[in-house]
């Protein structure tokens, strides 16, 4: 137990190489697609691989003014998703930033963005990209 690192709540989703400014949560679902067969010659149903996927969703403050540099705002996530180019969009996620052994990669869509302003309350801003296949990329143990 003493060599297991926990992955902690500090997960950081890194798109194009910068953060998402004031970020408040993360969640990412990977999922494979299964194709069902049933034949005279098969004992039962088999199953088999099909298409994996993966779509992540974040929450932040939303800000403005950030660097523009090391980290992604409102404004720059709003540019995302009006970019009607092809191009897909980099993403990394790291279990944490001071100890990570590994990140997850990958390159996907941005499929929504929200803006939430309440009277009297901090504005917040959801976000969802969606992609396929996720790797694992493995890290210097600092």
């Amino acid at each position: 137990m003493a060599d297991e690192k926990i992955i902690s709540g500090q997960l950081r989703l890194r798109i194009s190489d910068k953060t998402v400014y004031h970020a408040t949560g993360v969640q990412l679902s990977y999922t494979r697609s299964t194709k069902e067969r049933i034949t005279k010659d098969t004992n039962g149903r088999e199953e088999s691989k099909g298409i994996m996927s993966f779509s992540v969703s974040g929450d932040a403050l939303g800000v403005y003014g950030s660097d523009g540099t090391t980290a992604h705002d409102f404004a720059a996530l709003f540019a995302i998703m009006n970019d009607d180019t092809d191009v897909k969009i980099p993403v990394e996620f790291l279990p944490d930033e001071t100890d990570a052994t590994f990140k997850l990669t990958g390159d996907g869509v941005m499929k929504s963005l929200n803006l939430n302003a309440n009277v009297d309350e901090d504005a917040t801003c959801s976000f969802t990209i969606d992609g396929g296949r996720l790797a694992i990329v493995e890290l210097p143990i600092i």
